[in-house]
């Protein structure tokens, strides 16, 4: 029986992860052949950020039967877990970090992981349409808090300038993920019908969105950047993959979550640091180096995390 458990467990964790670990794969191989160059990535990516992933969760939500008060434990395991995380990272990084520049780039490899991609794509992978409603609200509380703390902790790292309240707000509100996710739910909730041809239309654009992501995702891997060159590099890999999973599914098991919403949890949580912090560093004068090695490595090391981590809570009987 204990071997058909495990079995059991580690097909459901393969048939999870494979797809994208082959996605992530095939992307690799199109970048090193050049038909995926950095060029066509950067504005695949600008196009998804920009369209089509907004669309992606505007639809998943649009056409849902929301249950809003389900979805609030969710919500204040974000909202509670992220900040711990952040607060966490900025305590062991004020201390133990000596050059004050890399800071900023530890702590967010602390708290903050490729949700609205990656995270996305495993929790679809394992849950199918099931699991869009509560991974778009989900990513929708992270995103918000990723900004707010992203730039909160960068300034504060890089620059000596202060964080203006109002250009916190602005940056979250221009957020084309939050706009897609704030208009599903106001459409759903007022049960407003899009016109069919306009819906179709939107239909297949969101549909291109993450195997297109993943495959670009897998273009940007530069296998000369996976070398782990300093403590903030180790110390970023070992929080993201091993301390945030691990935490945050420990919280989600305390408030009472089992079974798909601790999955969730675990896959968004067992995610690589996000892209996006690369462009934030660089725009702002960081290491970037220190930022590439951190994402190269925790990407193929997610897929890792991500297998064993569905195993480990399957055969406990959490999911």
């Amino acid at each position: 029986m204990m071997i058909t458990n495990f079995f059991a467990s580690f097909i459901f964790s393969i048939n999870v992860t494979l797809p994208i670990i082959i996605l992530l794969g095939l992307g690799i191989f199109l970048g090193r052949r050049h038909i995926l160059d950095d060029a066509f990535s950067q504005k695949a990516m600008k196009l998804i950020f920009n369209l089509t992933l907004p669309l992606l969760l505007f639809f998943n939500i649009y056409r849902g039967q929301i249950d809003y008060h389900s979805q609030i434990d969710l919500v204040i395991i974000a909202v509670l877990g992220t900040t711990i995380l952040f607060i966490s990272g900025e305590l062991v990084a004020a201390k133990f970090i000596d050059d004050k520049r890399e800071r900023g780039t530890f702590v967010q490899a602390v708290f903050r992981g490729n949700n609205a991609i990656l995270g996305l794509a495993l929790c679809v992978n394992a849950y199918g349409d099931a699991a869009y409603i509560p991974a778009s609200i989900y990513s929708a509380i992270i995103v918000i808090l990723y900004n707010t703390f992203g730039v909160l902790t960068l300034t504060r790292s890089l620059s000596n300038n202060k964080v203006s309240a109002l250009s916190l707000i602005s940056r979250v509100a221009k957020n084309p993920l939050i706009i897609g996710i704030v208009l599903g739910i106001i459409m759903n909730y007022c049960a407003i019908k899009l016109p069919m041809p306009i819906e179709k239309t939107g239909h297949y654009l969101a549909d291109i969105t993450l195997p297109l992501a993943v495959l670009c995702t897998g273009a940007n891997i530069n296998f000369r950047y996976m070398k782990v060159s300093s403590r903030v590099v180790s110390w970023g890999i070992f929080a993201r993959l091993i301390v945030a999973p691990i935490f945050m599914v420990l919280l989600a098991k305390i408030m009472g979550l089992s079974g798909m919403k601790l999955a969730l949890i675990f896959l968004m949580s067992a995610t690589p640091l996000a892209t996006a912090t690369y462009a934030m560093v660089s725009a702002m004068g960081g290491n970037t180096t220190t930022v590439a090695n951190i994402i190269g490595i925790t990407t193929i090391g997610a897929m890792i995390v991500s297998s064993l981590g569905l195993m480990i809570l399957t055969q406990l009987g959490w999911i």
